[in-house]
């Protein structure tokens, strides 16, 4: 077994792993994450066939680290372990925040490797017993803003401090995305599969749930034949009460957890990215 970088010609077996695990993922983004770091993607293989990987993206000053995963017939073996020291030997050097969600068997693990939970986070979705709301043309308008980019470079700086938008736009220029911005908000939504929209990323200031609900009732009215998921930070009352309000239901749990300390606004966030 030996450890080096991820090819273009893995992502169908990665989307494989991804599934065996439990893991929601689309070839886009794994793709996407290659192009902009493919020097923190990083896959474990046996004899030529790819058995685990763990990726990660780099911003300004942090990295987000995601889709660690070992298929279920390698695992406790020890392969995540140097999985995940490979890429944190990488890390550290350059970064001085890192990022990730977890399950929540796997805390203590990372916990081991320096890392601190910060929030839980509940996986949203929605069951198909919308509640009757008005949406109409006009409204639909209002949440076609012309200035998303310029939303989205403010609030997600305000949010994540530091800027991280060129991975973003590229993570919002799919065929099936879906974008909504108001002046204290933007929202992005996008097909992943045959059944599932992704909602997110979806931020919101503090103080505009106003703001936030009207992009719930945009999502929902576009997007209501497929099953809208989100994952949303639990300890956050008012985001958490939009989605209930709108009869989501919390169907699995994991953790946000960051190695040197978090200054994350998670009172802005409706739902992290893929």
């Amino acid at each position: 077994m030996f450890i080096g970088w991820l090819k273009f010609s893995d992502v169908s077996e990665l989307v494989e792993i991804a599934n065996d695990v439990g893991w929601l993922v689309d070839g886009y983004h794994i793709k996407l994450m290659m192009m902009h770091s493919p020097h923190l993607c990083y896959g474990a293989y046996d004899n030529g066939k790819l058995i685990g990987a763990v990726m990660a993206i780099e911003f300004e000053h942090s990295s987000q680290m995601k889709y660690f995963m070992v298929r279920s017939e390698y695992q406790k073996q020890g392969i995540g372990r140097r999985l995940l020291q490979t890429l944190m030997d990488a890390l550290k050097r350059d970064y001085r925040k890192i990022y990730l969600h977890t399950h929540p068997g796997l805390v203590s693990f990372f916990e081991t490797f320096g890392f601190e939970k910060n929030m839980d986070i509940g996986r949203f979705v929605n069951v198909g017993k919308v509640p009757p709301f008005n949406f109409t043309n006009a409204h639909a308008k209002e949440l076609d803003s012309s200035n998303f980019d310029a939303i989205i470079t403010s609030v997600d700086r305000e949010t994540f401090n530091e800027n991280r938008v060129d991975f973003l736009f590229d993570e919002m220029d799919r065929h099936s995305s879906l974008k909504f911005a108001l002046p204290n908000g933007f929202q992005h939504s996008s097909v992943i599969n045959a059944r599932h929209v992704y909602l997110g990323p979806w931020q919101v200031r503090a103080g505009h749930e106003d703001e936030a609900e009207k992009m719930m009732k945009g999502v929902l009215y576009f997007r209501g034949l497929k099953k809208v998921v989100a994952d949303v930070p639990l300890g956050v009352k008012h985001v958490v009460d939009l989605y209930e309000r709108f009869h989501f239901q919390n169907k699995q749990r994991f953790v946000h957890m960051s190695y040197g300390g978090s200054d994350v606004r998670f009172e802005n966030i409706y739902a992290f990215s893929l």
